[in-house]
């Protein structure tokens, strides 16, 4: 079964679509065997070893959370190797945790996603929202090594 570029960005347009209207139904369907690294949490996630319910509980808990949650896809990219597509670019979150201020997170991302059975699924995700410089560049603070000399 082929896939294309364009179809794999319906996919990924629909799923980000979903978290912003908090449709635990197609987030859990698509996350059903997803495995990566978001930037909430250190810690790599796998969403399939908390089965459907525990999935479910996962997005419940997630909005709950929030006052209100917000996602817009800011960029998209897509390409297709084989039965695999792929998905990167940024998407901006808005949203507040209750008892916090309201926060805005611009997250770069990335997904793997095939075409099965059961529809489309995210096999891999990455997210993160380091801090770049004004050229786009990661602050070299970050990375330089202090001299004990």
């Amino acid at each position: 079964m082929s896939i294309t570029k364009e179809e794999v960005a319906e996919v990924v347009r629909g799923y980000m679509a979903a978290y912003d209207n908090h449709d635990a139904e197609t987030i859990v369907a698509m996350e059903a065997g997803e495995v990566g690294f978001g930037f909430r949490r250190i810690a790599w996630r796998d969403w399939d070893s908390l089965g459907e319910g525990g999935r479910f509980a996962k997005n419940e808990q997630f909005f709950g959370d929030m006052d209100y949650y917000h996602l817009s896809l800011e960029d998209l990219q897509t390409s297709v190797s084989g039965d695999i597509g792929l998905a990167w670019g940024v998407f901006i979150e808005d949203f507040q945790v209750k008892g916090r201020p309201p926060e805005r997170a611009r997250v770069r991302f990335s997904n793997a996603l095939s075409k099965g059975a059961r529809g489309w699924q995210s096999l891999l995700f990455h997210r993160d929202i380091q801090p770049f410089d004004e050229e786009g560049c990661y602050p070299t603070e970050l990375t330089v090594n202090s001299s004990t000399t």
